[in-house]
């Protein structure tokens, strides 16, 4: 039994109700919740129930704690919890230590900061070509014009993913995180294993013809003798490649979006007043990919004085996390000069995104885009957020780009 203390007095306060995301104010409700009931029980119309943290040192150390909770049971919220997850214990992203650092371990020497560099180039090309493709040519949405066809255009090679199968995947890996209202959608998971069955054949042609990505890696490691199966390796470039996808995307939607409305930051940014580094850390805080992040308690124990029972689910919700007075000033501003900025968008402990400083390069060449004194960006109609409380951000924004 829950304590009644830790359950939330206002039952308005839900947050699986797809509504707060598209008309609503979660900041707001992260905010109350983070002053009232930082650790908060959730027991809420159509889902199981649910512990929510909504501080950021509390929801670091569920995040770091293995021991104590588990990603085997998933890594986000669903209607019925109690149902085995598709993956759980196979894909990475599923897993706990010692089995996360092997699949992790193959992967190291491509996702390192020194790799992740030698994209530089590819990524100023690629952000320059789009963002002048939709350059004088009237009203575009950025989010699915621009930043969604990004990510993959730059990393197809590291993740496998054949030049001409580009515009396809990125169509599936959109539509498998725009649908996830739930994680059990099913437009989402039809596109999910779209995903997975072209990863079987990648998998079957790179075992005779390996190359420098992601699927080779995975192939040599197991022609070498490590205890990998295909259905491991399948579903692990499922994740990445959905995962590269949606961190770029969300990030730089909503943060142009953060831009127009603070021009004089903008061109701040454009007279090289404030550093690249700092702006691109400021738009990770302030649009986190993902919503919230679950783990399963693996025993009975307590978080922050809350009785977390073995079995029950924790979900640490990003975004407030990134908005936690304690460790942000005016942490509701926009402020791309701002430092520190420990946020938490990439998650923490083991699972830490393995892809995050190819992400803050991909952000930062199309930052430097976005800044560049010959074109003008203007708000060309409402933007739309994503109705889930899985995934942050916009799935549309109307702008015109013009030439000065």
């Amino acid at each position: 039994m829950v304590v009644q203390r830790y359950a939330p007095a206002d039952p308005g306060l839900a947050l699986t109700d797809p509504a707060l995301y598209t008309h609503g104010d979660p900041h707001a409700v992260w905010a109350r919740l983070r002053r009232e009931c930082p650790v908060s029980w959730h027991d809420e119309p159509g889902h199981e129930g649910f512990w929510a943290v909504t501080t950021y040192a509390e929801g670091l150390d569920v995040l770091a704690d293995f021991r104590r909770f588990s990603s085997t049971r998933g890594t986000f919220l669903r209607p019925n919890l109690s149902d085995p997850f598709p993956g759980g214990g196979r894909m990475m992203t599923l897993t706990d230590p010692p089995r996360h650092g092997v699949l992790r371990g193959v992967l190291g020497r491509l996702f390192t900061p020194r790799a992740s560099r030698s994209f530089q180039d590819r990524t100023k090309e690629v952000a320059h070509r789009l963002i002048g493709s939709v350059t004088d040519a009237g009203t575009c949405d950025f989010v699915n014009d621009v930043a969604a066809r990004y990510p993959l255009a730059v990393t197809a090679e590291l993740l496998g993913v054949a030049p001409d199968d580009v515009d396809r995947i990125a169509s599936y890996t959109s539509t498998a995180a725009d649908n996830i209202v739930d994680i059990d959608g099913s437009t989402a998971q039809q596109a999910h294993l779209e995903v997975l069955q072209y990863y079987a054949e990648v998998l079957e042609d790179r075992r005779s013809r390996p190359g420098d990505d992601v699927v080779s890696a995975f192939a040599l490691a197991q022609a070498e003798g490590l205890d990998i199966s295909d259905e491991e390796i399948i579903l692990t470039c499922d994740n990445l490649v959905v995962a590269a996808g949606e961190t770029t995307r969300q990030v730089t939607g909503a943060g142009l979006l953060a831009l127009m409305d603070a021009p004089e930051q903008a061109e701040a940014l454009r007279r090289g007043e404030i550093s690249r580094r700092r702006a691109v850390e400021e738009m990770l805080r302030w649009s986190a990919p993902v919503n919230h992040i679950m783990r399963t308690a693996l025993t009975d124990t307590e978080i922050a004085g809350a009785p977390i029972r073995a079995g029950q689910a924790v979900s640490v919700w990003l975004p407030s996390l990134n908005r936690d007075e304690s460790v942000f000033e005016r942490p509701m501003e926009f402020r791309l000069d701002r430092h520190p900025n420990r946020h938490a968008s990439f998650g923490g402990g083991g699972h830490f995104c393995i892809g995050a400083p190819l992400a803050r390069l991909m952000i930062s060449a199309l930052l430097d885009e976005l800044v560049d004194e010959r074109i003008e960006i203007t708000l060309a109609g409402p933007p739309r957020r994503i109705p889930s409380y899985i995934t942050g951000g916009l799935d549309r924004l109307p702008v015109t780009v013009t030439s000065r």
